[in-house]
Formats: C-alpha cells, sequence, structure tokens
C-alpha cells in the first residue's frame, strides 16, 4: 500500500503534464502523419499500376511512347516480393488507423453516410465504365464498401454496449462493466480475426506477405457474390476486380483497430508524442487530414495525366 500512495503522485504528474497540450477540438499529428504517409505510398503503387495498364493502352491508341521506357521498371516493381509486403502493412496500417479514428469521432453514424455515398458513386462510374467498353476498372465490393461497413458496425456495437450500460441500474455493476463495453468493438474485431485466420485463410510468404484464403467458390455467381463480401474467397467473382476488400479479415482489422483508440487516445497518454510535433511533419499531415480526398483524387488525376502526356506527345 506505501507503494501505491508514493505512485499516485507521479501518476498524476505525469497525467498533468502529458495533457497540458489538450484542447478543445484535438487533433494527434501522428495519426494524420501515419494515414498521410499511407495515402503517399498507395499513391505510388497506383502510378506504378497505371505506368503498367494504362499508359501501354493511351500508347496503343494515340501511337505514342509515353512512359514506355519504363514498363520494365514498373513490372518488376509490381511483382516484386518487397512490395507485395509494404502493400499488405500499409493496408493493414490505414485500415488499422480507421479503427482508431472511430474511437476520436463524435457521430460514427455521420460518418458512415459520406462513405457509403462515395462507394455507391463508385459503382455508377464503373458501370459507366462497362457500358463505354473500358473493361478491368470494375469494382463490386472495394475499400469504400468495406471502410462504410466498418463504421457502420463500429457505431451500431458502440451505441449497443452504450444503451446496454444505462440499462444497468446497480452503480457497482455498472462500472465494473464499462470498461469491457468501451472495448466491445475492438473485442469483435480481435475474434473476428482469430476465426479467419483460424477456419478461412493464413498469412503466405511466398512472394511476399499477402493473405491466403481457404474459402473455395461455390460455381453460383449470386452465392459468391454475396459471400464475397462477408470472407475473402478465391476464384470468387471477385477475381480479377480492380478493387476487393472484403469484411474478413479487413473490416476486422477496422474494428480491431479502435483497441488502439480505447485504450491510448481516451487515456492520459494520448498526449505523449505531441512535444514531437513540428514542420517537418507538415506535408505528411496534411494530406492525412485528408486522405479520402487525396485517394479519390489520385484515381483519376494518375490516369488523367498520363493521359494528357500522350495527348502532348501526339500532337509534338
Amino acid at each position: 500500500m506505501k507503494y501505491a500512495a508514493e505512485e499516485r503522485p507521479v501518476q498524476g504528474a505525469l497525467s498533468k503534464q502529458l495533457n497540458r497540450f489538450a484542447k478543445k477540438k484535438e487533433r494527434f499529428w501522428e495519426l494524420d502523419f501515419l494515414r498521410g504517409l499511407c495515402v503517399v505510398l498507395m499513391i505510388l503503387d497506383h502510378f506504378m499500376f497505371c505506368i503498367s495498364y494504362v499508359a501501354p493502352y493511351v500508347n496503343n491508341v494515340l501511337g505514342t511512347g509515353v512512359f514506355e521506357t519504363s514498363y520494365a521498371f514498373a513490372e518488376l516493381f509490381d511483382e516484386s516480393a518487397f512490395i507485395e509486403s509494404c502493400r499488405f502493412i500499409v493496408r493493414c496500417m490505414f485500415f488499422a488507423l480507421c479503427g482508431v479514428s472511430c474511437t476520436l469521432s463524435k457521430n460514427n453514424f455521420f460518418r458512415f453516410v459520406p462513405l457509403a455515398a462515395v462507394a455507391v458513386l463508385i459503382n455508377v462510374a464503373c458501370a459507366v465504365l462497362d457500358a463505354a467498353g473500358f473493361g478491368g476498372f470494375t469494382v463490386i465490393f472495394g475499400v469504400f464498401h468495406m471502410l462504410a461497413s466498418s463504421v457502420l458496425a463500429f457505431a451500431l456495437l458502440d451505441g449497443a454496449a452504450s444503451l446496454a450500460l444505462l440499462l444497468i441500474k446497480d452503480n457497482k455493476k455498472r462500472e465494473a462493466a464499462e470498461p469491457f463495453a468501451r472495448f466491445l468493438p475492438g473485442l469483435c474485431g480481435l475474434a473476428l480475426l482469430f476465426a479467419f485466420f483460424s477456419q478461412w485463410g493464413y498469412l503466405g510468404v511466398k512472394e511476399g506477405l499477402h493473405l491466403v484464403s481457404t474459402v473455395p467458390a461455390s460455381g453460383d455467381h449470386t452465392a459468391d457474390l454475396i459471400t464475397g463480401i462477408f470472407v475473402e474467397t478465391k476464384n470468387s467473382a471477385y477475381a480479377g476486380t480492380a478493387d476487393y476488400f472484403p469484411l474478413l479479415p479487413w473490416g476486422a482489422i477496422v474494428l480491431a483497430g479502435s483497441l488502439v483508440g480505447r485504450g491510448i487516445y481516451h487515456t492520459f497518454a494520448k498526449n505523449a508524442l505531441k512535444p514531437l510535433d513540428g514542420a517537418w511533419n507538415a506535408g505528411f499531415c496534411f494530406i492525412g487530414r485528408h486522405a479520402a480526398l487525396f485517394y479519390l483524387g489520385q484515381l483519376v488525376a494518375l490516369p488523367a495525366l498520363i493521359a494528357l502526356g500522350g495527348i502532348i506527345d501526339f500532337i509534338f
């Protein structure tokens, strides 16, 4: 008891020291920085993809040679085991950061709406491209579909946990249940990840770190479409689509990321990295604060840039 009594003032002083950085509307630079870094790496990866697949199409149509000398490098980049491992790590980090953000949002139902709207817009755009004869750009259940569903799942689980706490009349029982309730979405995410990796898939290391599904396709196109939304399915109806992120395991990673949010960013330790903030991280933090806009923008800007290069080369 003496040791605990001596520790209490120290912890209180540390809490006060760290929380001197707290503001009414808090942003945590390290979250913006990591999110921005992920987006920059995604843009680089998509640029290499455009050199491999968009540039040859533009050159065939216009009879030009834009980025032609970069074909071999882009192909080497795409097939690199190191790059494949980086893709997996960056995706996991980005989705886990989304889970952290869920715990910092005042209204996740409100966050769900624009994500779902963008997902529907992507489906419409893909339908238009398919009708125009541009194959290879189909997205049925991509990253925005998964993120919207995951944010909604977090909101429902967190709301259910809060409602359950309100129904507990005994104060002592409510206090005992509160830690579990606060971490319910994250615990559900961990349970789902455990279920996936014990029943439906594993991490492959050959040719880079990547997910390997053990769920076979049934052969029924409609059934495989429905199953593929919930769990990664090999040789399914989603094979060959431009963007495919099923809820398991990716959505579960979003939910699991909320454990970090509740375990760190709702405690006195949340401002531990604030002293390291400065002008050095401004660029990445700006991109991280507007990650969705940058991600969506590059989907149009990169192909357009290559097409513009082809047109300029054709004219001159």
